[in-house]
């Protein structure tokens, strides 16, 4: 039974000026993050993992995946 119990939904503003090359990154910076958080999320839920777990199981896969990205960014995910 593959049942969805809540709908977590989480939306920041930013009131920036930028040009398209700015606007550019911000998309390919939030095209990365929502992938590694919906891959974490699933796997997660799927084995009940702690965040430690998540540590071991992606950082290394991410910062592979995505050389360009701040740890910080990968590590807000978990």
């Amino acid at each position: 039974m593959n049942k969805q119990l809540k709908t977590l939904k989480r939306t920041v503003v930013l009131e920036a000026w930028t040009n398209r090359i700015g606007r550019q990154a911000l998309r390919e910076i939030t095209d990365a993050y929502r992938s590694m958080l919906q891959e974490m999320v699933n796997y997660a839920v799927e084995h009940k993992a702690s965040q430690s777990t998540l540590h071991t199981v992606f950082y290394r896969k991410f910062r592979e995946k995505y050389p360009w990205l701040p740890t910080r960014v990968i590590k807000g995910c978990y």
